[in-house]
């Protein structure tokens, strides 16, 4: 094992915005914590409103803290804005967008592209990165051709990869990744990390855990990562004391937090949800996009917003980061948080 240490839960929090349903509460006026808490309950507050629109709901996202419904009609903008929510006429309904990503989904064997819903500028962003191949850029490029307004093309300067590489040690001197959130299944003390790391294979030790077999790995598709926890102990918190208490989906516009081994803690902003991202490994589906900056290492480390898990990392270009929904992860496995 090498002398860099694996981290075993989650990390601390600061959120950038505090909201009470649709309205902002400036950063200098609230704690980080009461901060994150009024972030998080006017995301749920506008995505009940968005639901309760059915066809005419374009999703919803935060601009500095504030919670934007998207309509596709006056009568939806009304009845949001009665309830409380600054909104914005759009062209896309969110279920549009949603078709829209599916479609591109057909496209297969596409390395170094990725796509997914960025709700802020309503459309399905298509990225295409230099080292895809020219017939690769071409196939997508086609594809998202297709979809006329409701998709835009970026293109991305360096190479997709998951964050794990040779030389780094997980468990026997080759590999090391971060451990996410302590979990439990069946009442059995268990750690989430990612897929491509536990694929590895091998028994797992850092930190005050040794000897941690893999249990689950699933990757490419999911990137989920399953381990004993063998010393038993550990609740569901940050290693700084921050509970996470609860998962929950990530909005695009919210600000996060991150962590792991190699580049420590940090923040970002979600920037497109629901994201399929073809990396050399396979193609991982209903990943996030972020800002946070993450590098070798830090692959399965968890991404929050104050006591709710987002999710942990599969990996990116160190300037996107990617993650796998946590929500995902306990639904599979069966699990709850410890």
């Amino acid at each position: 094992m090498t002398s860099r240490k694996t981290f075993v839960a989650g990390f601390t929090v600061f959120s950038a915005a505090a909201l009470t349903a649709g309205l902002c509460v400036s950063a200098a006026s609230a704690s980080p914590l009461a901060f994150a808490q009024m972030q998080t309950q006017a995301i749920t507050q506008a995505t009940q409103v968005v639901d309760s629109l059915g066809l005419s709901g374009g999703g919803i996202y935060l601009d500095n803290g504030k919670a934007i419904v998207n309509v596709t009609d006056a009568a939806a903008q009304q009845k949001a804005e009665a309830a409380g929510f600054a909104t914005k006429l759009v062209k896309h309904s969110f279920a549009a967008l949603t078709n829209a990503k599916n479609s591109l989904d057909g496209v297969k064997n596409v390395p170094q592209t990725a796509w997914g819903i960025d709700t802020k500028n309503n459309q399905v962003v298509v990225k295409i990165y230099d080292a895809a191949s020219k017939a690769t850029v071409d196939k997508v490029t086609a594809a998202a051709a297709k979809l006329g307004d409701s998709a835009r093309i970026e293109h991305r300067a360096g190479k997709l990869s998951t964050y794990i590489a040779d030389g780094d040690s997980i468990n026997n001197g080759q590999f090391t990744c971060s451990l996410g959130f302590n979990v439990t299944r069946g009442g059995e003390p268990m750690m989430l990390t990612a897929g491509h790391c536990t694929n590895e294979g091998g028994t797992w030790s850092g930190g005050d855990v040794s000897g941690a077999r893999v249990v689950e790995s699933d990757c490419p598709g999911a990137d989920s990562g399953l381990l004993t926890r063998p010393n038993g102990s550990g609740d569901g918190a940050i290693n700084t004391g921050q509970t996470i208490s609860s998962a929950g989906t990530p909005t695009v516009g919210e600000q996060i937090q991150k962590q792991g081994q190699t580049t420590g803690g940090g923040s970002g902003e979600v920037t497109s949800v629901d994201e399929s991202v073809n990396f050399d490994v396979g193609v991982l589906n209903h990943e996030f996009g972020t800002t946070a900056h993450t590098d070798h290492g830090d692959s399965g480390g968890p991404a929050y917003d104050g006591s709710k898990g987002l999710g942990t990392l599969s990996g990116g270009d160190t300037v996107t980061s990617y993650f796998y929904p946590l929500t995902l992860e306990l639904q599979s496995y069966g699990l709850e948080l410890a």
